[in-house]
């Protein structure tokens, strides 16, 4: 088979997972940032509660942000209503395990609760930022011309039509 017979890969969901690829790289980052340094100051504020604090704030962000990331990654070429149900899926049951984990920390006194709650909000705020940088960066194709290249002329989008057809 010559190279001009083979099909192409699916742009879209290439272009999508190293999009995500991109994303999950820099939250890695992130996380650890957030384990390390939330660590030091968890300490300096509240000693060893705070460390754990810190520690527990950076390991939920980590579940939640590479949890979500990886399952955009592995349906990326799924249809839409697949890969929404991924994430919906995945968010039901990171939420299950966060409200256990809650609960069973609940009133305990080796943690800082405050300094947990600071690294947790510091993570979403960079998962934010970096999401969206990643994605208007992203070079995603959303328009499949060839789709509309086979049609024919047949009426399809941007075309008008007469009103007697």
């Amino acid at each position: 088979m010559s190279d001009t017979t083979r099909q192409n890969p699916d742009e879209t969901g290439s272009a999508t997972r190293g999009m995500y690829g991109v994303i999950l790289r820099r939250l890695g980052v992130l996380v650890a940032a957030l384990a390390v340094l939330g660590s030091v100051v968890g300490w300096l504020v509240a000693g060893t509660p705070g460390l754990w604090g810190a520690l527990m704030g950076a390991g939920i962000a980590a579940l939640f942000m590479v949890g979500t990331v990886v399952t955009m990654m592995l349906t990326a070429d799924r249809p839409l209503p697949v890969a929404t149900a991924a994430g919906v899926g995945g968010w039901l049951a990171k939420m299950i395990l966060l409200f256990v984990l809650l609960l069973l920390v609940r009133d305990r006194d080796f943690y800082s609760p405050g300094v947990f709650f600071a690294v947790l909000v510091l993570a979403i705020v960079g998962s934010l930022a970096i999401e969206m940088a990643a994605v208007l960066r992203a070079r995603v194709p959303t328009v499949d011309l060839s789709a509309r290249a086979s049609s024919g002329g047949s009426g399809g989008a941007g075309e008008q039509r007469s009103p007697e057809s």
